[in-house]
């Protein structure tokens, strides 16, 4: 690294230091003006919510619902299993507004005080809201900037697509991921918990624990890359021989070097698809065989998936109700989302593998290298998981280049956390061959993912890190 490229990392780090330090300053702020406060209570003690034929739902038949799931399929991984799931049909917005000032590209974030969040208040999307919510079911306030997102106010559209929610959790859930320009219109009157942050930020933002939720992170992934860089495009100011020069590298590498083209990479996920066969049943929660339902607690008899349900009351004033009570999935322990790369053929690569989750309506999608659920445990004979976790134990073998903690959406999981990590394994470093796991280009990963149902929640979540270095 010449002497003014270390003087100009210097520059970047203190920007995005003072970055989160004005963000901290913001969020405390914020937090201390909502009065926030939770409190677990007795499901007999809610207001809103009852158990309707053996589920748990919201007198108003809206936002979401806790039911028992049980599933048949021709592959080990699902069939017979059973377990709580959160239920919620609804096709929620997850939207950022954008805008271009002084030649950068910057977003407009929320800062979204929930329940379940460490910290209390994370950076949401502009909008963040359930069908339920935006439609006022809850006999509250109105959705800020909403009308951004239904087409009543005229912006460009530049993002917008279908994502899946966590299938360890969630039954079926797909959430609307949309990115609006909002052009000549940028300069809006902004309540209090909005503000404009511009690359420097997210670059901070993208590898600090807590700070970005799960939904910003799903958007910002999903989001082309092209619109948030710099001049020179993603990657383009890192100098020859560095992680992010082989990061723009890989970004820019050429279909022919993939091991599989883009239709290939689509036909084995669809042939997965058909072969496990799945077919799911909603059922009354006193029907899961391993499931009890008590006065405060929907549990496990015997500790299998992990995690229960509990009441919460809650109060956070700035929200579109004050005061308000729902269930949250409380798990019992720190899950795991590591992305491997390696350098193959001359091009750094990523190891995704064709993960079958319960919830998932298709059976099967692409996740990181490895997912592990908070509260769950390593799968029992998946050789290259348990080859890449000894690889990752060897400092030798393989680099930490990004790490953090994040809590899981906050607004349906209590305080439940996963520690991500982007892992650079070294070239000689062996991973074992297996028919669900492949290896691709960030290019074909770029180009991949607009499509619905390929990658999992997990896996942009933990591609977000990569922001930090854009």
């Amino acid at each position: 690294m010449t002497e003014s490229e270390a003087a100009g990392r210097a520059e970047q780090t203190y920007v995005e230091e003072r970055c989160l330090v004005e963000f901290r300053s913001w969020r405390a702020e914020i937090v201390a003006k909502s009065g926030f406060a939770w409190r677990a209570i007795p499901f007999s003690a809610s207001r809103e919510w009852s158990f309707v034929d053996g589920i748990l739902r919201h007198r108003t038949g809206g936002f979401f619902a806790l039911a028992g799931l049980a599933v048949r399929a021709r592959t080990r991984d699902l069939d017979g299993q059973q377990q709580l799931a959160i239920l919620q049909p609804e096709t929620a917005i997850n939207g950022f507004l954008l805008r271009r000032r002084h030649g950068r590209t910057e977003m407009l974030f929320q800062g979204r005080v929930e329940p379940g969040n460490i910290e209390s208040m994370q950076l949401a999307p502009t909008v963040q809201s359930t069908e339920a919510n935006y439609k006022r079911l809850h006999g509250g306030g109105s959705t800020a900037f909403l009308e951004w997102f239904t087409g009543e106010r005229a912006g460009r559209f530049v993002y917008d697509e279908l994502q899946s929610e966590e299938a360890t959790r969630y039954y079926g859930k797909y959430n609307r991921n949309v990115v609006v320009d909002v052009g000549e219109a940028g300069e809006l009157e902004l309540p209090a918990v909005f503000r404009w942050y511009d690359l420097d930020a997210i670059r901070a933002f993208a590898t600090a624990s807590n700070v970005l939720n799960t939904d910003a992170r799903s958007v910002l992934a999903g989001l082309d890359w092209n619109l948030l860089a710099d001049d020179g495009g993603p990657f383009a100011h890192h100098a020859t021989g560095t992680f992010g020069a082989q990061l723009r590298a890989s970004m820019g590498a050429p279909a022919a070097v993939d091991d599989l083209s883009d239709a290939e990479v689509l036909a084995w996920l669809q042939r997965l698809r058909v072969r496990a066969s799945v077919r799911h049943s909603v059922l009354p929660l006193s029907a899961l065989r391993n499931w009890v339902v008590e006065p405060d607690v929907i549990r496990e008899r015997e500790r299998e998936h992990g995690f229960c349900a509990r009441q919460f009351a809650i109060h956070a004033e700035g929200r579109e109700v004050a005061s308000w009570d729902q269930p949250l999935i409380d798990s019992d322990g720190v899950g795991r989302l590591v992305l491997a790369m390696q350098e193959r053929g001359g091009v750094l690569r990523v190891l995704v593998k064709a993960s079958h989750e319960i919830g998932f309506l298709e059976g099967v999608q692409y996740s990181g290298s490895v997912t592990v659920a908070p509260g769950a445990s390593p799968q029992a004979g998946d050789l290259v998981e348990a080859a890449l976790l000894e690889l990752l134990a060897d400092g030798g073998r393989s680099l930490v280049l990004a790490s953090c903690r994040q809590s899981e959406e906050g607004g349906r999981f209590h305080r439940d956390e996963n520690d991500y990590q982007i892992v650079v394994l070294d070239p000689a470093a062996r991973v074992p061959e297996s028919p669900l796991y492949i290896w691709l280009t960030l290019a074909q990963v770029r180009r991949l993912i607009p499509v619905p149902g390929t990658f999992s929640m997990e896996f942009r979540g933990v591609l977000a890190l990569l922001l930090a270095h854009l």
